[in-house]
């Protein structure tokens, strides 16, 4: 077991390349190659934490399939505990993304969400968080059973425990205000850190000023909050009122940013980790992200934290 929990959804994709219109009903179609990585924010966040080197477990739910013993042993290949990873039970299959990629490099996905939809308290051992001093959980919003009251009495436990807790959802664009309210408001009062997008945040909050977003979080009862701003960087402010704009870095080739957010998150769980004041675990959010950009997939730009500060070091903040 380690300091750090990574908790959430994961998925496996099927990146299928390129496939450019589907066939009709009894038709056939030829693409050129499939590959298969996993996915879902817990996953990704977990994989670049270990590759950056940093001690983590990853709790996830996955089926009695090959599919979940594929994300099983890509967390060991990556040396992630995985005592903590549960095996459905009740015939429900591990989630997976079919990835059509087209010919200019755009991306259709077919989901399905299998066990991240059937993922609840009670499948949780709680001993591996309370032992742990960073508890994160990652992708509210598509965990139906877990959303909401579930994932806040799964904070509590954790701070009582003395555990920092962390929250990060997903961005569903057309999902109701309500849906929002009722998924992330009762999680507020139990986050050390509450670290949405941009988009999220004006999804939950209706505002437009990120500190505007971040003093409501904080009146419900988060103590800080972080909010990504994309190539923009982060906002940061503490649960002093004090706050902070950090800037990105700047890259002149950007490949790909799937993944981005979740590696973001991995560089300020690393920051927070290693003892840093927010805004700069923020800065190593905003560098582990840029490596992130910089190569196809969801941590395959990702390298060992030594280089990333290297990088730092090297490379010019946008302005």
């Amino acid at each position: 077991m380690s300091d750090i929990v990574n908790l959430g959804i994961c998925t496996v994709d099927a990146i299928g390349q390129t496939v450019d219109d589907y066939p009709p009903p009894g038709g056939l179609r030829l693409f050129d190659r499939l590959t298969l990585t996993t996915g879902g924010n817990a996953m990704n966040c977990t994989i670049a934490m270990r590759k950056m080197g940093i001690p983590c477990d990853v709790i996830v739910k996955v089926g009695q399939d090959a599919l979940g013993d594929f994300v099983v042993s890509e967390a060991q290949r990556y040396g992630a505990g995985t005592a903590g990873i549960i095996r459905s039970t009740d015939g429900v299959h591990t989630p997976y993304t079919f990835v059509c990629v087209l010919t200019g490099g755009q991306r259709s996905f077919f989901h399905t969400m299998g066990t991240n939809g059937t993922l609840c308290f009670e499948d949780i051992n709680l001993d591996i968080v309370r032992r742990a001093r960073f508890c994160f959980v990652t992708g509210t919003m598509v965990m139906k059973t877990f959303d909401g009251r579930q994932t806040a009495h799964l904070l509590a436990e954790a701070q009582k425990a003395g555990v920092k807790t962390l929250l990060d959802t997903v961005y569903l664009d057309a999902a109701p205000r309500d849906l929002w309210h009722d998924n992330i408001f009762p999680c507020l009062p139990g986050l050390d850190y509450f670290i949405p997008s941009l988009p999220e945040a004006r999804a939950i909050s209706g505002l437009e000023h990120p500190s505007e977003m971040a003093r409501m979080f904080q009146d419900r009862g988060c103590k800080n909050v972080a909010i990504k701003l994309d190539q923009a960087g982060a906002f940061c402010r503490s649960v002093d009122g004090s706050e902070a704009i950090v800037p990105a870095y700047q890259i002149e080739n950007v490949v790909d940013t799937t993944g981005a957010g979740d590696c973001w998150c991995a560089g300020f769980l690393t920051g927070l980790y290693l003892g840093l004041p927010m805004p700069e675990a923020a800065l190593l959010g905003n560098a582990t992200a840029a490596h992130c950009i910089q190569a196809p997939g969801a941590s395959t730009g990702i390298v060992p934290l030594e280089q990333i500060h290297t990088f730092q070091k090297r490379t010019s903040l946008r302005r």
